[in-house]
Order: structure tokens, then sequence, then C-alpha cells
């Protein structure tokens, strides 16, 4: 990262954060609803604010990317709950970002005065009905009144506040504030809808697709329940975005087997959308190899083979040449996000897991002598160009535990390799290989800080603190 996603003085210690940071510890009576686990006692401790990704980084989310470096601006004025009178509104300016949460000051009537007498700074929800733009309390006749006892005292505050504001000309939110982020958390579950038959990757063996019926969703994520297992089956959560659940007649054009299709009945060719370009001088033989994610093991990089092509630039990947009976096969298009150059371990100085050779294996591994030993060829992704992660080691997110997907926890970015980002799942001991998992820095499974609090999404755990063997730092690598 070239930039903490908040910015703000920290203190160096501070025992009681509230009392030396002026953030408030009280909860305005319009967020008490709001029980769920969540950031909040995280975010009271300045130090490890700087620890949280900037939502700019995550360009599959709500507002991620280019739209929040453009809306969610430092320093841009709005009106808020205020602490210490229900039912009432005061101006406040955004001091700084975590996640989805902003760190907002009251305004003062005289805008030079300093000291506390009462103010405060205050964590909001950005992306909810919780802030307002400037003027729509007067708008819509809501009592404003200062947080500051001094203030209060100001026959005249209201009058010297906004006009003190308007020679500033800060920006504002949006006049429709709350229905932009709607829109924005919107946006991104609109490829399937409930009810919808869809191709989704089976559980019991990711080969192949099994068909299923899509019962509910939320913000990205979708359900689906297979539609030819017990009754009692949990079925599975996708992301919308994800490239293993398709649109109906996708398995049949792309050659790839599914359980459950009818052979008695026509299914459509999905729209071309649905199938990634190819980039021009990329093909895909038999037994060409790679290195892939594994689709099981999440935590491991291993070698991989081309079992058999199909069309559209998909094909059957299988994860182990050597050991036919551990090998898992599951249906790749040549530009997933799993599918690696060879070498990419080496390059990025993180481990392969080795073939075997003899039932062990193969120490000092050259990809040179392997494929001139089998007589194959590596699969040439040279005219596919990623983007590299933008995120550091130590930066705390939120992720879907991919095993386990109805799990939605903060998770801290241990390692980074190429567009490949390696999170730590918080709660989980660090000795345990299965809390680690690779992923891509794109993927639609991992969220800013708050997102679960801004979509109602059940957070599975409280975030831990920063651990300083994650070594953290700001500089760019």
């Amino acid at each position: 990262m070239s930039q903490t996603s908040v910015s703000m003085p920290l203190n160096q210690s501070t025992p009681s954060a509230s009392a030396e940071t002026g953030i408030s510890e009280e909860i305005p009576p319009q967020l008490k609803q709001q029980e769920m686990i969540n950031w909040n006692e995280y975010l009271v401790k300045t130090l490890d604010v700087q620890w949280i990704c900037g939502v700019e980084y995550f360009r599959n989310a709500p507002l991620g990317g280019s739209k929040w470096q453009k809306y969610a601006k430092h320093g841009m004025v709005m009106e808020v709950p205020n602490p210490k009178m229900e039912s009432t509104y005061w101006p406040a300016i955004v001091f700084g970002f975590a996640g989805y949460n902003a760190l907002v000051e009251f305004v003062r009537v005289d805008p030079n005065e300093r000291g506390s007498d009462g103010v405060r700074k205050l964590w909001i929800p950005f992306l909810s009905n919780v802030p307002k733009p400037l003027g729509y309390c007067l708008k819509n006749q809501i009592l404003l009144y200062p947080v500051s006892k001094k203030d209060q005292q100001d026959p005249n505050f209201l009058e010297k506040t906004y006009l003190s504001l308007a020679e500033r000309d800060l920006p504002t939110l949006k006049p429709n504030h709350w229905e932009y982020c709607l829109e924005q958390i919107k946006s991104t579950g609109k490829r399937f809808k409930v009810n919808e038959v869809v191709e989704a990757l089976d559980k019991l063996n990711c080969g192949r697709n099994r068909m299923g019926l899509v019962t509910m969703t939320l913000a990205n994520r979708i359900h689906v329940q297979y539609l030819d297992l017990n009754e009692d089956d949990e079925g599975f959560w996708f992301s919308q975005q994800s490239e293993h659940v398709h649109k109906l007649g996708w398995s049949h054009a792309v050659g790839s087997g599914i359980v459950g299709a009818r052979s008695s009945i026509a299914y459509p060719l999905p729209d071309l959308s649905e199938f990634p370009l190819v980039p021009t001088g990329v093909s895909v033989e038999a037994t060409d190899m790679f290195e892939m994610r594994h689709p099981v093991l999440l935590h491991t990089i291993c070698v991989g083979f081309v079992i058999e092509p199909l069309r559209f630039g998909y094909f059957v990947a299988g994860t182990d040449w050597t050991r036919p009976d551990k090998c898992v096969k599951i249906v790749m298009h040549v530009t997933s996000d799993y599918i690696l150059p060879i070498n990419f371990c080496r390059k990025h100085n993180i481990d392969l897991k080795l073939p075997m050779k003899d039932g062990k294996p193969i120490m000092n591994f050259s990809w040179r002598k392997y494929l001139a030993e089998l007589g194959f060829k590596a699969l040439n992704l040279s005219a596919i160009k990623k983007e590299p992660a933008r995120f550091t080691k130590g930066c705390k997110l939120e992720a879907v535990d991919l095993k386990q997907p109805t799990y939605l926890g903060p998770a801290t970015v241990t390692d980074f390799a190429g567009h490949l980002i390696q999170i730590h799942f918080d709660r989980c001991p660090r000795t345990q290989e299965s809390s680690f998992q690779w992923v891509s820095a794109e993927s639609p499974d991992i969220y800013p800080a708050c997102y679960s609090q801004a979509v109602g999404h059940k957070l599975a755990c409280k975030p831990e603190r920063p651990n300083p063997a994650d070594l953290f730092y700001l500089a760019d690598r």
C-alpha cells in the first residue's frame, strides 16, 4: 500500500484510547440497534486502525476501487447523530476511514477554537443511512444541536456554524446518499436471481457441475440448493461473481460434465458474456503443465496439468500427474486466477507442493528437467496479464472461508505473490495450515472491514489485534 486507509495523528500509547484521542465510546441512540459482532472495539485503538485495508483496494466491492476515491473523501462534511442528545444531529467533518466506517469530528461554532469541552470524534457506518448530507436536517425539520457544552450556550450557534461551513465550501454527501449506497450494494448481486436454476460446482466432486436452484441472496452472496440431493442437504453458498456457478446451458456449451440435467431438454446457449475472452496466442492442449492454487487444499499451490481441453478456453485441470489416487479434477478457464505459470512460486519465493517420484517429493525440483523427462510442455500463459496485488502483509479485511462459505470473518493478509494474497482467518491458530488460504486480490469473496455490518451479514468473530509477526509496512514491494 502506498498509504494508510485512515490518516490521523496516532498516539504512541493510550491506556484509555477514548480519553486521549477524543474518540467517543458512546453510541448514539440511532445506532444502538446494531448489536451484531462488529469492528467497533477494534477501532477504538487508533494505532490499530492503520492496519485496515482501504476500500479503494477492493475493485469488486460496493463502491470499491476508483468509485471510493472519488466519493468518500477526507474533509467532507455531513450531519450525523449527536451522541449527547437523542433524536438530534450536528455537522461533522470526516477525519479518516477504516474500511466502510468513517471517523468524524464534530464541528465547533468557532472552527479555530480548540479544546475538548465535550467535542468528540465518532466512528459511524459510512455505507448506511446514518450520515446525512449537509442541509438535510434543516430541509426535513430535524433538530440540530451542538455537541460542545460551550457551543450550546451560544444563542446563534446554528447560524454561525452553517455560515462558517458555507464559507469553507467543503464537499458533502450526495442528496440521495443512502439510495446511492444501496444501488452500489445491489450492483454486485445482479447476475443471478432467487428461484433461478443454475449449474454450480458439485461440492461432492469438483470435477463436474450439478443442477441447483438459487434459494436466497444476500448482497453478492447466493445460496444454491442442489436439486437431486437429499432433502436435508444444506446446499452451498457462492458469490454472484464466482467462476464456479453458471447460467443454464453452460456445461453443455463448454463440454463439461453435469449431474441432474435431462437429456430430453434442449438447454439454451448462455450469453457470450458468461465466457471470458481467450487472449490471442493462448491455446490449451492435453498434458500442458502449470502451477495452480489447489481447489481443495486452499493453503497450497501445486503442480497442475491439463487433463482434457474443452471449449471457450475451458479445460479439465488435474492437481498431480504423479499421484492418480490423489488427483483432484476441476474445470477451469485458462484466464482463471487459479491457473499460474510455471516457476510462479520460485519467482515469488513461496512454497510449491512438489510432485512425487518413487513415493517421495522430488527434491531440487526443476521445471525444465521435469518437463523434459515427461516429454510435456508448459501451458503458455505469457499473453495473460494480471495486475499485482496492492495489499501488504498485516492488512486487515473480511473474507469468506471457501471451505465453509457460510463463514464471513475478519482476516489478515500474511503474504502476497503477484495477483494472489495469502490470508489467515482470525481466531484460528497459526499452526493450523487450513486457517490460511491463497486467494486472488480481485476475489469477490474478500471485502473491506465493516462490509458485514453494511449488508447485514453476521461477522463470525471479533477482529484480532495486529500481529507484529506479519511484518506490516506501508511501502510498496
